[in-house]
């Protein structure tokens, strides 16, 4: 299945509305924000500061392999609910798969987005 761009928060007013309505969900320097929305599929968006990742590929490489395991995995989460992901620092070194897949699947859970 194709990550579309009706699957992407887009909208600055979007992100600010999660960010103070929606819940979090924290482990090591990843932040998991989430919103129940009214539409009947999720969205997901990322925050990755040029200040905490200095490189351009790395904060590229960790939205894309992020966007490549929420597109494996959103069969597994509740439906209806916006995303964003706020990475705080760098990861040093080689940013690797398993890791962030690690990661991404401990926010999802503590979040409770697991069905």
């Amino acid at each position: 299945m194709k990550f579309g761009k009706t699957e992407r928060v887009l909208k600055s007013r979007d992100f600010r509305n999660i960010y103070k309505k929606g819940q979090r969900a924290k482990f090591e320097t990843v932040v998991l924000h989430c919103l129940p929305n009214e539409l009947e599929h999720s969205r997901l968006g990322f925050s990755i500061s040029s200040r905490n990742v200095k490189q351009a590929s790395k904060r590229n490489r960790i939205r894309r392999v992020f966007r490549e395991i929420y597109r494996k995995t959103r069969r597994d989460l509740k439906e209806g609910y916006d995303l964003v992901l706020v990475v705080r620092s760098d990861f040093g070194g080689r940013i690797s798969y398993k890791k962030l897949e690690n990661i991404y699947s401990k926010l999802a859970k503590s979040a409770g987005l697991l069905l």
